[in-house]
């Protein structure tokens, strides 16, 4: 796609202004700064949904065709996860190019944690 197409497809799914008008770059470093967070730790207080939320954003950069940009991200986030056999965001999918929405963060803790217990470990 080219950006014009990536802003015209980010405005077609509903992303508030500021963000499809900005492009790809604002969804490229939403997600590399959620890998960050998840290296220093997540929110101890988040809710799941929040969490899957955020998964989305590396979904819509696999939707844009932008998947290479974020080589590096991928692999420090990919490095954070764990019991990462268990698929738990759009687990109706069968696809496996989609890493990020299987495991959790290995360093979840809190409220987090208890959340990931309740949604993501009690599917075995």
């Amino acid at each position: 796609m080219t950006e014009a197409q990536i802003k015209e497809y980010l405005k077609n799914r509903g992303l508030p202004e500021h963000i499809w008008k900005r492009g790809s770059q604002v969804i490229l470093q939403r997600w590399k700064d959620f890998v960050a967070e998840i290296e220093k730790g997540y929110s101890p207080n988040c809710f799941i949904d929040e969490y899957w939320n955020d998964l989305d954003k590396r979904e819509l950069i696999h939707e844009i065709g932008c998947d290479d940009k974020v080589r590096e991200a991928d692999e420090r986030f990919r490095a954070m996860l764990t019991a990462n056999n268990i698929k738990h965001h759009y687990r109706e999918r069968n696809s496996e190019y989609d890493f990020w929405n299987y495991g959790y963060p290995k360093n979840a803790t809190g409220f987090f944690y208890e959340q990931i217990k309740h949604h993501i470990l009690q599917q075995r």
